[in-house]
This record gives structure tokens, C-alpha cells and sequence, in this order.
């Protein structure tokens, strides 16, 4: 470690909360803490309205001074080192008779430009990681806020899909693989391509902490991990190869093992950490070791983010009964993690005998389609997609009157899945209209669309992510026209454009010799440095092989899976979950043998 990084930590953004809620005391009674005996390793500043945490701090008696800083963090240390609490103006400044412990739309408001500015810090290098206090989901739907929490909110500005939720304190760290689902659902979405993220993630998580050979133990689905099928099959035809195949990535992974040991042998020592199948299996250990101990972390930012492991707290706010317990673990946890992300340089030697990790299974996105229109009955089939543990769902901007688009994308936002909508309008006036109805019905990613000059202007005040078409795509159902060279040109451009997210690639409706498509999808995704999803017809496995070995990012089914087009595996579910199931299937077959 360098005398500068020694010297001169970056800082931890805390950040308030909810001001209607517990978050702005809960600061105030651990800064007192933290300032009085110099207990952090980081530098740290809050992000919040200065007048809402000195009125907090008045009321839990904390005897503390407020020193306001600039944006460009300012005087930050100089107010740590006088015993001061640093703190950012993030957000408008709020009223002092805003009502405590009720929902309110500027409360709402004022948390979410809290999280925004930490976000913005992050990004950009200022701050080592983010501590977040709770946010109120109904305050932040009063204050027009689109996402239900933080996860999301991180998630999408540091344009991930990749993340997890990992619960952990000083005995166990524990990943979940699905989190708010029903028991049916969850187990539903016990797929290979699901298991081997969540240990993957659960690697890298661990490697966040400084831990050079992370040792993944998998929780089993069923009473003793299956009993060797006798007691259901999942374990062993769909979480076991999961497990060899992070092997293979020279991960250390080994289960499944049976869910009433596993966590007892983590906490003895035996592992670093457990991947959890579905909610409550993970939580109930972790929350019976204490709830106040309890850090909720998100695994898969470009960044260190942890939380508090409990809410706003509506019903105690303002009384200054809250306990700082749980902040205080956040921001160790986050210091820990903050101080291994730092010395990563120095791990390289004894990292660099494990072989380089595959890269990311493509996300398999579901299209609510046929033909190149969104299905009439979209909205009825969501919850069965949703249950199969498919997280990326698509649709097209015709086949359903608007309102019907709108409750569906709704729906889709409302899982917690990531949302698409893709562009077949053949003229500019429909395609800058389709644009608008992106921003309008709230989706996360807008595809399609071969005017991307025209797109870009309507889409830079929102957070959506933008992939239009590469190459001359044209006709209804589409078409791409040209050469290979053609596209990858086009591609080249395209990519370039300031805005441009990612592309959609069209390669399974390629004009040219069906021969080259696989060489097509892999020049594009050399020559671009963003992600590429492919579409198109999409109907076979040797199909979803190809956009694996062209290392694209993703890949989209519509059409052949409610067509029934892919066989259904075993004695396995049929319908649309078969469909989805044996897409899964063969996409973590695809990448076991890349």
C-alpha cells in the first residue's frame, strides 16, 4: 500500500434516509460516538439537509457541531479532525415543522437526492463507498420516484444487472440467490443460470473483503440437500452443475449441502460464505444472531455500498429511541470492504495463479412477442416468466393499446425485474414517439430503432439505457441488411455515439448467408467496447451457443419459446415454464462448454 493511500483515505458518503424516519438520528448518535473516540479508519461525510440532522441531533442530545462543505468536499477533513460532522447540502432544504413518521412526498424527495449525489460521488472516484440510512418506498412513489429502493437505484446508475443481496455480520455472510418471492416462485427460480451468478457474486463479494481464496458453500433446496433425489431433483440436476461449473471457473465452490448444517459449519469456519436458495433460508440464521448486527450489502456495484438491516421506523421517529447498532456495523463493514478494494494491487501475485473467470452467462431476455408484436395476453403470462426466475423481460411499442403497455411495464418494474422495450416503428415520426413512450411507461432499456442522432436528444434527461440497431435493418417483421462488414462498421459508429449504452444486433434476421452469423455476432462484439444483445430468431440451441461464443451480452426469445419451440428437459415442467427452463438449460450448457 502506497504512503498516499495510508495517508489520505478516500471517504465514506453516508447518507440520511428518510427525514421522516430514523435515519437522521440513528447519524447523529453514532457520529457522536465515531467523533469522540476517533472510531474510523475512513474519513466520512453525510449527505443530507444540515438543518434535519441538527434539529436530529438536538433531540438525541448529541452535543455535536455541523460543519457544512462544498460539493467539491472542501473542508471535510479539517472538520473530522476538529471533532465537527461533516455534512453535504444534498438536497433542498427541508421545512422544520416537516411532520415526523408519516409519509410525505418531500421527504421522499429529498432522500433520493441524497442517494443520487453518493451515487454521483461514487461514480466518479470521490468517495470509497456508500452507507445508506432507510428510505420510506411510499415516500419516494409520493415524491415520483420510479424505483421502490436503493438496489435498484444503484443497480441502474452504475449500469449492472449483475447483483445480489448479501446479509451479513461478525459470524456469517450469507447471498441469496432469489429474495422477495412466494416459496412457489423461489423455487421456480432455482435455474443454473441463477445458481451460478449468485456464486459468482458470492466469490466476488468476498474477494471484496480481502479474502484471496473464498471458500462458497451452496445451501441445498430440499430436506437433506435431496437425499439423492428422493426427496426432489433440483439439487442435484440443477444446483450441483451449477456448482461444477463455477468450479471449472476456479472458484471454490461445494454443495449443495443440507440447509439445517451448512450455515452452523460457515459459522464454525468451515466456509467463508453461504448461498442462500431463497429468502427466509438465508435470513433466519443471520437475524436470529441479532438483528441489530445485521449489514445488508449489494454485491455487484462497481463500488462498496452497505445499508442498515431495518427500516424507517416510522412508529419511533422523533422519540430518539432508535438504536445506531446497525449503522455502525454498515460502516465497518464498509470500511473493511472500502480497505481490501484498496489493496487489491498488492493481492495481484497471489491472485494470478487462478485462471481468469469466464465471463458473465448472457442475460437471457424474455420477449413478450410474436411476430414482432407484444402478445394480447402479456400481462397474464408475466407472473408465470417471473416464477420460471427469468429477470429480464421485453416487449414490443405495438401489438397492445397503450394502457395495456403501461400496466405492464408497471408489472414488470412492480418484480423488481429489468424492463425492455423495443423498437419496430418504421418512419422518424413513430420512432421519436416510441422514444417519448419509453420515458413515459418508465422502462430501464429501450431497443431497437435505426435513428439513434434523432433518439438520443429525448433520452438524456432520463435513466433509461439506450440500444438501438446496428447495421440497415429495415421492414416489418425486420430484417438486417448488408454485409458483415457493413454491420461491423455501422456497429463502430453507432457505439461511438455519446448516450449509446449498447447495441442491438439483429443477427438471426441477417439477409446474408445464415453460414456467417456466428462470425457476425462475434466481429461485432470485438469491435464494440459496450454491451450487445442479439436478437432475431433465436429458436435453437446451437443458436443461443453462438451468441455465447461471440461473448455477447445478452440474447433475446420471443416467439419460439410460446411457440414451444425448445424441447423441455426430463420430466420437467411443460408450457411456457418448460419453454423458459429449457432456454436456461441450454444457455448454461452453452457456457459450461465454451
Amino acid at each position: 500500500m502506497t504512503a498516499a493511500t495510508t495517508t489520505h483515505p478516500l471517504p465514506l458518503a453516508i447518507t440520511m434516509g428518510d427525514p421522516a424516519g430514523i435515519g437522521p438520528e440513528i447519524i447523529a448518535k453514532w457520529a457522536m460516538g465515531a467523533l469522540a473516540g476517533n472510531r474510523h479508519v475512513h474519513p466520512f461525510i453525510v449527505l443530507g439537509d444540515v438543518g434535519t440532522l441538527q434539529r436530529a441531533a438536538a433531540m438525541v442530545g448529541a452535543p455535536l457541531q455541523l460543519r457544512a462543505v462544498g460539493d467539491d468536499l472542501h473542508g471535510m477533513r479539517e472538520a473530522l479532525q476538529q471533532g465537527a460532522l461533516p455534512v453535504l447540502q444534498a438536497c433542498t432544504p427541508l421545512p422544520a415543522d416537516l411532520p415526523m413518521g408519516r409519509v410525505d412526498a418531500r421527504a421522499g424527495a429529498a432522500a433520493h437526492a441524497c442517494v443520487q449525489r453518493a451515487i454521483d460521488l461514487a461514480l466518479a472516484g470521490s468517495v470509497a463507498g456508500i452507507v445508506t440510512a432507510p428510505l420510506h418506498k411510499e415516500a419516494l412513489r409520493a415524491a415520483g420516484v420510479r424505483h421502490p429502493g436503493h438496489t435498484e437505484m444503484l443497480a441502474e446508475r452504475a449500469g449492472t444487472t449483475e447483483f445480489a443481496m448479501m446479509l451479513a455480520n461478525g459470524e456469517l455472510r450469507v447471498l441469496l440467490v432469489s429474495i422477495h418471492l412466494s416459496l412457489r416462485d423461489a423455487i421456480a427460480a432455482v435455474t443454473p443460470q441463477n445458481e451460478l451468478r449468485a456464486i459468482r457474486l458470492a466469490h466476488r463479494a468476498c474477494r471484496a473483503y480481502g479474502i484471496a481464496h473464498p471458500r462458497v458453500a451452496v445451501a441445498g433446496l430440499n430436506p437433506h440437500a435431496g437425499e439423492g433425489g428422493l426427496f426432489g431433483r433440483e439439487d442435484q440436476d440443477t444446483i450441483a452443475p451449477a456448482i461444477a461449473a463455477a468450479r471449472a471457473e476456479g472458484i471454490d465452490a461445494t454443495g449443495p449441502w443440507p440447509g439445517d448444517t451448512v450455515f452452523m459449519r460457515a459459522r464454525q469456519g468451515d466456509f467463508d460464505i453461504v448461498v442462500a436458495q431463497y429468502h427466509d433460508q438465508g435470513l433466519i440464521p443471520v437475524k436470529y444472531l441479532g438483528v441489530d448486527q445485521g449489514v445488508n450489502i449489494t454485491v455487484g456495484l462497481p463500488f462498496v455500498r452497505t445499508s442498515v438491516d431495518h427500516g424507517t421506523a416510522f412508529d419511533i421517529a422523533g422519540t430518539g429511541r432508535a438504536d445506531a447498532a446497525s449503522l455502525g456495523h454498515a460502516v465497518e463493514q464498509a470500511e473493511a470492504m472500502a480497505v481490501a478494494s484498496s489493496m487489491q494491487p498488492a493481492m495481484v501475485v497471489t491472485t494470478q495463479v487462478q485462471p481468469p473467470p469466464a465471463p458473465p452467462l448472457p442475460e437471457f431476455i424474455f420477449m413478450l412477442t410474436r411476430h414482432d408484436k407484444t402478445i394480447a395476453d402479456a400481462l397474464e403470462q408475466l407472473p408465470t416468466v417471473l416464477a420460471a426466475g427469468v429477470r429480464h423481460i421485453g416487449f414490443k411499442d405495438i401489438g397492445l393499446p397503450w394502457a395495456a403497455l403501461q400496466r405492464l411495464a408497471d408489472a414488470i418494474r412492480a418484480a423488481g425485474a429489468v424492463s425492455y422495450l423495443e423498437v419496430v416503428s418504421q418512419d422518424a415520426a413513430s420512432e421519436l414517439a416510441s422514444a417519448r413512450a419509453a420515458g413515459a411507461l418508465g422502462v430501464d432499456v429501450l431497443m431497437g430503432g435505426t435513428r439513434p442522432e434523432a433518439v438520443l436528444p429525448l433520452l438524456r434527461s432520463t435513466p433509461i439505457r439506450y440500444y438501438p440497431f446496428a447495421g440497415q435493418v429495415v421492414g416489418h417483421p425486420s430484417v438486417l441488411q448488408g454485409t458483415v462488414a457493413d454491420v461491423v462498421a455501422s456497429a463502430r459508429r453507432i457505439a461511438a455515439l455519446e448516450g449509446v449504452h449498447g447495441l442491438d444486433l439483429l443477427a438471426y434476421r441477417f439477409e446474408g448467408d445464415s453460414a456467417d452469423v456466428p462470425a457476425l455476432i462475434a466481429a461485432v462484439c470485438a469491435a464494440v467496447g459496450k454491451p450487445v444483445v442479439v436478437a432475431g430468431s433465436i429458436d435453437r440451441a446451437e443458436r443461443i451457443a453462438a451468441v455465447v461464443a461471440g461473448r455477447a451480452a445478452g440474447f433475446t426469445v420471443g416467439t419460439a419459446a410460446l411457440d414451444g419451440t425448445f424441447e423441455a428437459t426430463g420430466l420437467g415442467p411443460h408450457g411456457l415454464t418448460g419453454q423458459l427452463r429449457a432456454i436456461q438449460t441450454v444457455l448454461h450448457d452453452a457456457a459450461a462448454q465454451a
